[in-house]
């Protein structure tokens, strides 16, 4: 929600000029902990409805970029209570929503913005995200394609319907999304990884390891796409390369103890101890991820029935944006396969 541009008008603040509705109003781009301060004492000092409707704006988007979602929702929302038909308002609040995870009242704020401008192609695109996040695949198909009809070279929503066809199980629908992104863009690296993805779960491993490979060229700081890359290559009797990956990658932060466990500097205990978060949503990310890297690590050394048990934590306790909750279940899937 960052830099979101009003629609609004910009008539001058008839209010008392004073430092605090300068900052708060400004629209240069401040630190949004300023920006925060700024506007609660402007608000408090009070002055005309169009200043106090902006000022709530934003100080929601401030509020938003400190990802706090329940200030911004409030904020954002008492400037619609004065604008309710404006674009950039519904978005935003839209937005907030859908990180708290409220998926209905983002997709009621999306549909709206539909309403007022049914030519736009990012509300359909969000508001397919949405529906996806909530597991209804069949409508966000249908909103990225009505995004695409508007717009065939947005980007997000060819790579949002690959995501979706392929939770769907449809894997060369979700292989074409992917391929047509990177004809747009053919230095994306979010599409080669994605694209790496469904290659693994279709067991294509060769072609699955060039994209992960291709993928970690483009951003060679990703350390999922080495994590992988290492996944695949030990999976196919390829050389490691992840010891070298490491001299691109932020080895002070997370995932670096999964990396350091696929190097033998780790234990599985030491993972997962590693894991651990005061905040609980960066947890919750983090323990799912342990418990899946761990899982794979055994596999690795033969070890299925000692590592069911951390693919079914995965499974189960992954977000579901999270690649590693889905691809918990596959190993799961083939693990009763071939016992």
């Amino acid at each position: 929600m960052a830099a979101l541009a009003t629609s609004l008008s910009l008539p001058s603040v008839r209010a008392k000029p004073n430092e605090d509705w300068a900052r708060c109003l400004s629209i240069e781009k401040i630190p949004s902990a300023e920006r925060i301060l700024s506007c609660t004492a402007a608000l408090a000092s009070g002055t005309d409805s169009w200043a106090s409707s902006r000022a709530y704006f934003l100080r929601g988007q401030a509020h938003f970029d400190e990802q706090n979602f329940e200030a911004a929702i409030a904020d954002v929302s008492q400037f619609l209570h004065s604008y309710p038909s404006d674009v950039q308002g519904l978005q935003a609040r839209a937005a907030a929503y859908f990180r708290q995870r409220n998926f209905d009242l983002a997709i009621a704020d999306y549909t709206r913005v539909i309403e007022i401008e049914p030519k736009g192609p990012f509300a359909y695109a969000y508001r397919g995200e949405a529906y996806q996040a909530k597991g209804d695949l069949d409508r966000g198909i249908a909103d990225y394609s009505k995004a695409i009809e508007i717009d065939p070279e947005n980007k997000s929503a060819y790579t949002g319907r690959a995501v979706a066809h392929r939770l769907k199980g449809e894997l060369d629908l979700a292989i074409a999304d992917h391929d047509q992104v990177i004809r747009l863009d053919p230095q994306s690296a979010l599409a080669y990884f994605g694209r790496a993805m469904v290659h693994w779960l279709s067991g294509a491993l060769s072609q699955s390891l060039a994209d992960f490979e291709q993928a970690g060229r483009l951003n060679p700081k990703s350390a999922y796409a080495a994590l992988w890359r290492e996944i695949v290559a030990r999976r196919s009797d390829r050389p490691s390369r992840l010891a070298e990956a490491t001299t691109q990658l932020d080895m002070t932060k997370w995932p670096a103890p999964i990396i350091n466990l696929f190097l033998g500097a780790l234990t599985p205990e030491q993972v997962l101890s590693a894991a651990d978060d005061s905040d609980p949503t960066r947890r919750k990310g983090q323990v799912c991820e342990a418990n899946f890297y761990t899982a794979e690590f055994g596999l690795q050394r033969g070890a299925k029935e000692d590592v069911r048990r951390s693919l079914e934590l995965a499974a189960a306790d992954c977000p579901k944006y999270f690649v590693e909750g889905w691809a918990a279940t596959a190993e799961l899937k083939a693990l009763s396969a071939n016992p």
